[in-house]
């Protein structure tokens, strides 16, 4: 008689620690690939356009730092705006940042012109290489560009001279073989000459020619006539002589004289005592 098949059964709670330590020890013992630590990318900066600002790393500062920006130099009188604060003359140049008065009276007549050549308001002076004069002919338009006059001394002993060597400089800056002064009619002595919009004058009159220098669109030829004769009529101003007005060719202010029963210094004299007679 065959013995029946002996069949163990084996617990699950009892199965050998073995079957469960192998696969641990697979996972344990077969080290895995690392992935690299991803680092930290600092974004770029967006630009700023603002010269206020700084960048710097990660931050952004002030320019400045937050020191106030020194306030702009102001204009010094007379630059672009007329100005009689000196007590010397009006003073006045379009452009220059520092614009001084006129060192010698040169006869300039600013009545004169005005009426001559139908200008409204005087602006001033002022010295640059020469000596010029600005005006307005309007006192209410806005925008209008001033006119202006120039006065210089020449070189040459006398207007005929003075106006040759003009020419000769002229000529041959310009490239104009045909530019020539010719005499001004109706004013002995005196030679002019134009190119384009500019007209030059050499004047008689005094010891030293005199060069007066204009555009066309300042005065008109019979007004510039009138201006020229009075420059030439005008008696002569010796150099380093004081102002004698702050406006060229006005009148000096009067001068104030002691009024009856004052002193020299303009002071009332004290009224005079009546010492009595012994007659009483």
């Amino acid at each position: 008689m065959l013995a029946a098949p002996v069949v163990s059964f084996v617990s699950p709670s009892r199965r050998p620690a073995a079957a469960v330590v192998v696969p641990l020890l697979a996972l344990l013992g077969c080290p895995q690939a690392t992935q690299p630590t991803p680092t930290h990318q600092t974004p770029a900066l967006s630009p700023i356009d603002d010269k206020r600002v700084v960048a710097d790393s990660e931050d952004y500062y002030p320019a400045d730092r937050g020191t106030p920006s020194e306030p702009p130099t102001p204009a010094a009188p007379g630059s672009g705006l007329p100005d009689d604060t000196n007590g010397k003359c009006r003073l006045f140049a379009p452009e220059l940042p520092n614009p001084e008065c006129c060192a010698r009276e040169l006869g300039f007549n600013v009545a004169t012109v005005k009426r001559a050549c139908k200008l409204k308001l005087y602006l001033g002076e002022s010295f640059h290489a020469t000596c010029g004069y600005y005006f307005l002919p309007d006192v209410t338009a806005q925008g209008v560009e001033a006119k202006w006059f120039r006065l210089s001394s020449a070189k040459g002993a006398t207007p005929q001279e003075a106006a040759a060597l003009h020419d000769e400089y002229t000529r041959k800056v310009s490239r104009d073989p045909d530019f020539t002064s010719a005499p001004v009619p109706g004013i002995p002595g005196a030679f002019w000459s134009t190119q384009d919009d500019l007209h030059w004058a050499f004047l008689p009159g005094w010891p030293a020619v005199r060069q007066f220098t204009w555009q066309s669109d300042a005065c008109s030829d019979e007004g510039i006539l009138e201006v020229i004769q009075q420059l030439i009529d005008t008696p002569e101003v010796p150099a380093g002589s004081p102002r004698t007005s702050v406006i060229p060719g006005a009148p000096p202010p009067p001068t104030a004289t002691p009024a009856a029963g004052a002193d020299a210094s303009g002071a009332s004299a004290p009224p005079a005592t009546t010492v009595p007679s012994a007659a009483g």
